[in-house]
């Protein structure tokens, strides 16, 4: 009973009206806490995550959605109607009649091609010798290479047109070699490069001509045919192999007028492209034939 009546001593020292104070705080707090969880408990809470579901629509209702509206929207495109018509071809000036150049420059060397942008000038300028492609600028000057013809190129200088002669030719407006060229550019072609069996053929007939040059007459008859006292071309003919002759597609009487770019009706080029004929592995030959010139382009397997 000692230690009771100490601490019943105890508490009657302490100040009853703070502790009353204190007291009932913490029980009106504890009410407040206990009337705030009976109140949730008796509201209901909505879920506010509920999925979404569309409002189904009787089938038998009527659309207000107009159709043509949307069709005008071109909403994937509009058919163009100038797609199904053909396409035409853009036709390339022929540059012949440019006046003569002022320029301190000097043509050594062509090579004429009747292949689009496959022309090539060699042109001595500022002390050096070049080869131009179509559209290359001319050292030394502001001139571009426009043309190339088989006597003649035409360039571009300050946005006009001027020609260049080969060394040693003199100015015409137009010659026979360029008239030449231009009906090249729309031949008819004979491509017989990938023609393996003419292509083994050219080669046992090459190799026997190469051990002996005389054996030519085996294969081709060529003979030159002058017209005003010029060369006009070659006249070919088939040899004892008239099969060969044929397959490669040649005909009889086929006139050559150039090859690999080269124009037989000029001496000194015949000469220089039969010097290259060992080492070339293709020959594109252009024919006159019934007034109409034909390529005919064949390999030479090494």
């Amino acid at each position: 009973m000692d230690l009771l009546d100490k601490v019943i001593a105890k508490a009657a020292g302490i100040p009853h009206k703070p502790l009353s104070s204190a007291t009932f705080w913490l029980v009106l707090v504890l009410v407040i806490y206990l009337l705030a969880q009976i109140t949730w408990k008796l509201i209901s809470v909505s879920d506010g995550s509920q999925t979404w579901r569309p409002t189904p629509v009787s089938s038998s209702s009527r659309s207000n959605v107009n159709i043509g509206e949307l069709q005008q929207l071109a909403l994937f495109g509009r058919l163009d109607s100038n797609a199904s018509k053909p396409k035409v071809e853009t036709v390339v000036e022929m540059i012949t009649d440019a006046p003569k150049t002022s320029l301190s420059i000097q043509l050594t060397g062509v090579v004429a091609s009747t292949v689009q942008q496959k022309g090539l000038a060699v042109i001595a300028s500022s002390g050096s010798q070049n080869t131009y492609g179509l559209g290359d600028k001319i050292k030394g000057t502001s001139a571009s290479l426009k043309e190339v013809y088989a006597d003649r190129i035409i360039i571009t200088n300050s946005g006009r047109y001027e020609t260049l002669m080969l060394d040693g030719l003199k100015y015409e407006t137009n010659s026979q070699a360029n008239k030449q060229l231009q009906r090249a550019k729309s031949v008819r072609k004979i491509d017989q490069r990938k023609n393996k069996q003419v292509a083994q053929e050219i080669k046992q007939s090459r190799e026997e001509l190469l051990a002996d040059p005389s054996k030519i007459t085996d294969f081709l008859s060529i003979s030159p045919v002058r017209s005003n006292g010029e060369l006009s071309g070659y006249r070919l003919n088939p040899g004892k192999d008239r099969e060969l002759f044929k397959r490669a597609g040649f005909k009889a009487n086929d006139l050559a007028k150039s090859m690999n770019g080269y124009d037989l009706t000029s001496m000194s080029q015949s000469m220089e492209v039969m010097a290259q004929l060992p080492e070339l592995t293709e020959i594109s030959l252009m024919v006159e034939r019934d007034g109409q010139l034909i390529e005919i382009m064949f390999s030479l397997p090494e």
